[in-house]
């Protein structure tokens, strides 16, 4: 009997310490979804968009536009990016003319759309939102990555408006085929991510883990930002970010087989810049990374007056890496001056 009374005491005591346990747990989460709506609360009175909204059809995209001069630079950021990312750059562009950026729909200060994701989705609206701001042509469009891609769609669409392209380890609009099937477990890979992250920002444990952390805690193209901008992007790690991410990334492959099929301007000036450092070094395919430069390569190619560039230290965010090629290559095509013995120059 005292066995028995033993027994059953000590399993009290473990069903006691689960409980407690749980009430802890349950705690922190609600203290993270608390903090996290107090942060956003916070921020939204106190640090409003840089720029202004502006209704491209029942729903408002953020632009940012500084600097004066024509022709007007226009730069969009790859998958999950946040416009406060040109921070690095748009300073220096906008020392010689006007360089706005702009947050796709469901992206930092834009509102969501009910539209899907594609990029021919994407440049109808971005070419909405210049009309509607009266942002008039000529264009010269930087796209990274997924932004490549849609810049490059944009100057299929609308080559009379578009003086120039800059084009930052842009996704290649035949990487499925040629690239297939590591880049499309690479984009597996991202797309896990970025659920996971939903969840993990949604409980506030990416802002607290910075609150706690410091610079430590932040991804390494955050880290490489000033304070002001890392306090922005941190900011918009929310998530509908993560979920437009995801939408994004769903409807890549379409995305790119529309813009295969569409002819590219011929004469555009173009430079391509090229991460050096291997993205896919972890990939079983070790020769991911050649089939990758070569389809850069390959795009240079699209106009006569193309030319590739490989930011040797960089990896796939050469804008954070290697801001000064960028600021470079903007500053050729603007300037259309010499860009063919250029052309041969590697960083």
């Amino acid at each position: 009997m005292l066995l028995t009374n033993y027994s059953f005491l000590r399993l009290c005591k473990m069903e006691i310490y689960a409980v407690a346990v749980l009430i802890i747990i349950v705690l922190l989460l609600l203290t993270g979804i608390i903090y996290q709506r107090i942060s956003l609360d916070r921020e939204t009175r106190h640090d409003p968009p840089p720029g202004r909204l502006v209704d491209v059809g029942g729903y408002k995209l953020h632009l940012n536009c500084v600097g004066q001069g024509s022709p007007t630079v226009i730069m969009d950021y790859g998958l999950g990016g946040l416009s406060p990312l040109w921070g690095l750059i748009e300073p220096q562009v906008a020392q010689w003319t006007q360089v706005c950026t702009y947050d796709r729909a469901g992206y930092g200060w834009s509102d969501p759309s009910q539209f899907p994701r594609t990029s021919e989705q994407m440049v109808e609206e971005l070419h909405r939102l210049l009309t509607q701001a009266e942002i008039n042509p000529p264009y010269i469009l930087v796209g990274h990555s997924l932004g490549g891609l849609n810049m490059r769609l944009f100057a299929s669409l609308y080559p009379e408006q578009v003086a120039g392209l800059v084009l930052v380890d842009a996704v290649p609009a035949n990487v499925y085929s040629r690239l297939s099937p590591v880049f499309a477990k690479n984009m597996g890979q991202i797309r896990s991510l970025f659920g996971r992250l939903v969840w993990v920002s949604r409980l506030g444990l990416l802002r607290l883990s910075v609150q706690w952390l410091g610079s430590a805690a932040m991804p390494d193209f955050v880290r490489k930002l000033p304070p002001l901008l890392q306090n922005r992007v941190i900011s918009q790690f929310v998530p509908r970010t993560f979920q437009t991410a995801i939408a994004e990334s769903q409807l890549l492959e379409q995305s790119a087989e529309t813009v295969n099929q569409i002819q590219f301007p011929r004469d555009l000036p173009l430079v391509v810049l090229s991460q050096g450092i291997n993205m896919f070094s972890d990939s079983t395919d070790k020769k991911a990374g050649l089939i990758w430069q070569e389809l850069q390569a390959e795009m240079a190619q699209l106009s006569t007056q193309g030319c590739l560039r490989i930011a040797k230290t960089s990896g796939h965010n050469i804008h954070i890496d290697q801001p000064e090629l960028v600021v470079e290559a903007i500053k050729e095509v603007l300037t259309k001056s010499d860009i063919q013995f250029r052309c041969v120059t590697l960083r």
